[in-house]
């Protein structure tokens, strides 16, 4: 009998110390506490058996990427398959648990598997501790990948990455570490090697989440019950760009309006409802939607003539601007206020974010002999101010032609400040042009575009998917340019080699090298000089002058708002030679922009 309860006490022992041990597992693992917009199915809720063998813990540095390298069919069971693969795992590898700390389905749900503090396994030679593993179920050398899966694996990263502060370099894919894999197959690797995954990392981290949206112009006015309209017969200068945060029409919205009187429409290049490409020229038409008479501000004329505002007394503008100057927007914006000017009527500006901000501004004045369509006004290339505030300061400064003066009103936003880029205002993005799809498009535009306008010697990424990202041609050699690049050490950014086809544009059909230009940190990239040091690295390796190749100096200048840049810049090919001219009179358009600054 006391044998026997010898026996059953070693064995009550035992049982309560494996719950220790299973507790403290758990315990030790709920330190992981995640955010609520990151769903995680918890290790308790797939059935997870508890460990009952452990390995040395490790600290994790590195996020690896895997697929479960078997072909996944949408009916089939996650949880059993879970099941299934914990008792394999140990009964046919003896292994401790899942290789994997977490799997995600086709749902893109995500799944807590080992634990985390403890290093994974593989069937390859590569050493596995220090990376927190997860895998994508499926085969993605044969399967796609959907967006689900896609958003859940960045999600999860993002929070991975910020837990253990592990660098962007070291998340990465299975097969980066070993020669004997394909693994996570060829649809999900070409997310880690283009760069996407990391760039919507750091996408994510710039969305505040709040309940307080910008409000934009239109919005607010709507709240007002458009009060400054009433009783005025109204022309609305707009694109598909005008829209509230539900993406309705400023169209729609002012033309139901019992208290608008809403009477025509005015296009800039692309038109009001976006149907025309880039300098597409435009010709009077009416609207199918409202039937109302749309004169274009983009064909015969950029500037409304006394017979397009006969019969109105105000007009309203409402256009996403991106933030430079050779982007024609706020050229339009200029005109119509000096045509409203010339022809007595009122003008309203419903005011929109400045994609860039409104704390950054880049490059010189404009210089007589340069003002153009693409340099309208003597404000630097990126002003760092809204549509509203640009407004004001053409306005008053005497900007506009012969210093004419509109009665101007902006109607402001609410919840926008100057520190906020698009992602910030919780609004809605409608591409401003078809090579502006993002609100990040706008920072890219401003580092690239300028070069761009060489016609004949270089692709920046119009014509494939990725316009204004890039610096490519049949020539280069792509590992020798990223390296070069990245050698400036460019606060901010960094270069990786791409080999692409584009499918319209320059070098149509033709397989070109080149970099992907990546901005990591907004707030401290410069974005002007990183197209000369582009234009400084090509001759520096290959001896070429991509300026005096180039087949439209004259756009280059006018752009750039004068000829000293590329005068001074052609002589060495240095960028330390212009720095100085960029940036001669920024302080100076600070200190007058100020006044007009609506926005904190």
């Amino acid at each position: 009998m006391m044998k026997l309860l010898q026996i059953s006490g070693i064995l009550l022992i035992v049982f309560l110390f494996s719950q220790c041990a299973t507790t403290s597992e758990m315990i030790m693992i709920s330190d992981l506490h995640y955010p609520n917009d990151l769903k995680v199915i918890s290790r308790a809720e797939w059935g997870w058996q508890p460990l009952n063998r452990t390995l040395p813990q490790h600290k994790i540095d590195k996020i690896t990427i895997h697929h479960g390298g078997e072909f996944f069919s949408e009916d089939k069971d996650m949880i059993q398959y879970l099941r299934n693969l914990q008792s394999w795992s140990r009964r046919e590898k003896k292994w401790i648990d899942i290789p994997y700390h977490f799997m995600i389905d086709l749902k893109g749900n995500i799944y807590e598997t080992r634990p985390i503090n403890y290093p994974g396994d593989t069937n390859t030679d590569y050493d596995v501790t220090g990376h927190a593993l997860i895998c994508v179920v499926g085969n993605y050398e044969e399967q796609k990948i959907n967006q689900s899966q896609l958003n859940a694996l960045v999600n999860l990263i993002s929070f991975l990455k910020d837990k253990y502060n592990v660098a962007d370099k070291n998340i990465r894919g299975h097969k980066d570490y070993t020669t004997q894999t394909v693994c996570p197959g060829k649809d999900l690797y070409r997310y880690i090697e283009d760069g996407t995954i990391v760039r919507m990392i750091h996408e994510k981290k710039m969305i505040v989440k709040t309940k307080a949206k910008v409000k934009t112009g239109i919005e607010v006015l709507r709240e007002r019950n458009f009060d400054i309209l009433k009783g005025k017969r109204v022309g609305l200068v707009t694109n598909p760009t005008g829209v509230d945060s539900k993406l309705k029409s400023t169209i729609d919205i002012l033309f139901e309006a019992p208290e608008v009187n809403l009477v025509a429409l005015y296009g800039p290049e692309h038109g009001v409802r976006g149907n025309y490409s880039a300098g597409e020229y435009v010709d009077f038409y009416i609207d199918e939607s409202t039937k109302l008479p749309v004169y274009s501000l983009y064909g015969k004329t950029r500037k409304p003539t006394p017979e397009m505002l006969k019969d109105i007394d105000v007009l309203v503008f409402d256009i996403q601007d991106i933030g430079s100057r050779s982007y024609t927007y706020i050229s339009t914006m200029g005109l119509v206020m000096e045509a409203a000017a010339e022809n007595n009527k009122e003008v309203v500006i419903l005011d929109r974010p400045n994609p860039l901000g409104g704390n950054r501004v880049e490059g010189n004045l404009v210089e007589d002999g340069f003002y153009s369509f693409v340099s309208q006004f003597s404000i630097p290339y990126i002003h760092g101010l809204a549509v509203g505030e640009l407004a004001m300061l053409l306005n008053e400064e005497g900007m506009l032609n012969n210093k004419v003066k509109c009665k101007l009103s902006v109607v402001k936003m609410e919840g926008w400040n100057r520190s906020m880029y698009f992602e910030k205002t919780g609004l809605p993005w409608v591409l401003t042009s078809p090579h502006i799809p993002h609100p990040y498009s706008a920072f890219y535009y401003a580092a690239s575009g300028i070069v761009g306008e060489l016609r004949g010697v270089v692709s920046i990424g119009i014509g494939y998917t990725l316009p204004f990202q890039t610096f490519a041609a049949e020539w280069i050699n792509s590992v020798e340019l990223a390296n070069k690049m990245n050698s400036y050490n460019l606060p901010g950014v960094i270069f990786r080699p791409i080999t692409y086809k584009p499918y319209y544009a320059f070098g149509k059909d033709k397989m070109l090298n080149g970099v992907q230009i990546h901005i990591l940190d907004y707030d401290i990239v410069e974005l002007i000089p990183i197209q000369f040091y582009f234009l400084q690295a090509v001759n520096e390796l290959y001896g070429r002058n991509l300026i005096k190749e180039g087949s439209n100096n004259d756009m280059f200048d006018k752009v750039l708002g004068t000829n000293k840049i590329r005068e001074m810049f052609i002589v060495n090919q240095k960028v330390e030679d212009i720095i100085h001219y960029l940036k001669k009179d920024i302080d100076n358009f600070k200190a007058i922009s100020k006044k007009y600054y609506l926005y904190d």
